[in-house]
């Protein structure tokens, strides 16, 4: 069936596109863009038409967890991909750590398999396994699941041993993919819940310094330096480790560094009523580096923002605090709380944050707005209030209760459509 829609007067935010900052119309027909202009004859197509909406190459999300396969109760593939669509996502990078862990080619072309037969407007980017079972020992069969389509590679934490992040970065480093590693040196303070300071005390709780970061951020750092290769840092949350990122992108390096929505809207202080919903690894630290992450966003020392999608159920998240898993379920809302969070951030450079500086850590083509090429289109409105599409399965999900600012009118992928009114 011929599919025949027309984005009807959208300013385009597409850094490095043919038509960024212009006011336009574009069709879309077979989930082909078809043509852009102004005025654009509207017989037989779909109008879509949204007093001043933009529309931006399609959002891609380098970080989220859909519980498939294994603990699908808490969300499943189909769910989790539906829920990302709503938040304007037509591109997601699925974390590894499942039941089975994905650490093998079979597994990759089992999510790749299982995307396409969803036919959502979002597609599953599966990231493989550094080590064989995620257990920090031997070195998974890398090349293979490259080759069968994971677009990077992660234990989903930390690397203990030095020798394995080692050979991971030599052995991708002629096949230009990337290795992900969380900066966490947990054997400091173990069993730390929450960040140390003034908060953590007053609880009584055991709290994660900041030198917990920085401490093991330093050695990949160095390690990186020697071998060479691509490393990515999926999330920062401290001003010092802002710092490092700066210093090591200073040195030539090849680092890359995201933080998340919550991090940049949340600090320790709004867990002192024992919040088991804002309990995040690593957690949410001062205000003083709450205010340092904005600022590393906007300069660029930040390359791109993850949602940290990681939904729990009512089963496991409704316990004590210290029970409580560590994770925030938050794909729906991620550009509205960033949007939020930094007023003052540009919305190129928000959008970007979102979009292709994702694409081009995990060394995949960027996506513009362009006659010919496949329609890869996120429409929304900055200025409209978020409502929350309550589609994730997710019961820890804090974005339910806030205002926020932002909403996303529809994400469109090919032929595939998601749209906000319907």
């Amino acid at each position: 069936m011929e599919s025949h829609i027309i984005l009807k007067n959208v300013t385009v935010v597409d850094i490095g596109g043919s038509y960024n900052n212009l006011r336009l119309d574009v069709r879309v027909k077979n989930g082909i863009i078809d043509e852009i202009g102004t005025g654009l004859d509207t017989k037989k197509a779909q109008i879509l038409d949204a007093k001043d909406s933009f529309i931006s190459p399609g959002w891609m999300d380098g970080q989220a967890h859909f519980r498939d396969p294994g603990l699908e109760l808490k969300e499943g593939l189909e769910r989790g991909l539906i829920a990302g669509s709503a938040g304007g996502f037509t591109d997601v990078a699925i974390l590894p750590s499942t039941s089975p862990p994905i650490d093998n080619k079979s597994s990759i072309s089992y999510l790749i398999s299982r995307g396409k037969d969803c036919n959502t407007p979002c597609t599953p980017l599966p990231i493989g396994c550094i080590s064989v079972g995620r257990k920090g020992e031997k070195l998974a069969e890398l090349l293979d699941m490259s080759n069968a389509g994971a677009i990077g590679f992660s234990d989903d934490s930390s690397i203990d041993r030095v020798g394995l992040l080692q050979r991971a970065l030599e052995y991708l480093a002629p096949n230009g993919d990337v290795v992900i590693a969380e900066s966490n040196e947990s054997d400091l303070n173990p069993g730390a819940s929450i960040h140390e300071g003034v908060t953590s005390t007053a609880l009584g709780l055991t709290g994660s310094p900041t030198e917990s970061e920085t401490i093991r951020l330093n050695r990949d750092i160095e390690i990186l330096s020697y071998s060479g290769g691509r490393l990515h840092i999926p999330i920062i949350s401290s001003a010092e480790g802002v710092k490092l990122i700066r210093a090591a992108k200073k040195r030539g390096l090849y680092i890359s560094a995201s933080t998340t929505p919550h991090h940049l809207t949340f600090c320790d202080e709004d867990l002192s009523n024992f919040d088991g919903t804002l309990k995040v690894h690593p957690p949410l630290r001062s205000k003083s580096d709450r205010k340092a992450l904005r600022k590393a966003l906007s300069d660029g020392t930040l390359d791109n923002i993850v949602s940290d999608h990681r939904p729990e159920n009512i089963e496991t998240h409704d316990v004590e605090f210290s029970l409580s898993p560590f994770g925030i379920s938050g794909i729906e809302a991620t550009f509205a709380a960033i949007n939020t969070a930094c007023p003052d951030l540009e919305l190129p450079r928000l959008v970007d944050s979102i979009s292709n500086a994702t694409r081009r850590i995990y060394n995949i083509p960027e996506v513009h707005i362009e006659v010919g090429m496949d329609a890869k289109i996120t429409w929304f409105d900055p200025e409209k209030s978020f409502v929350h599409p309550k589609i994730s399965g997710g019961v820890n999900d804090p974005w339910k209760t806030q205002k926020l600012q932002g909403a996303v009118l529809g994400t469109i992928n090919g032929a595939n459509i998601y749209l906000a009114s319907q």
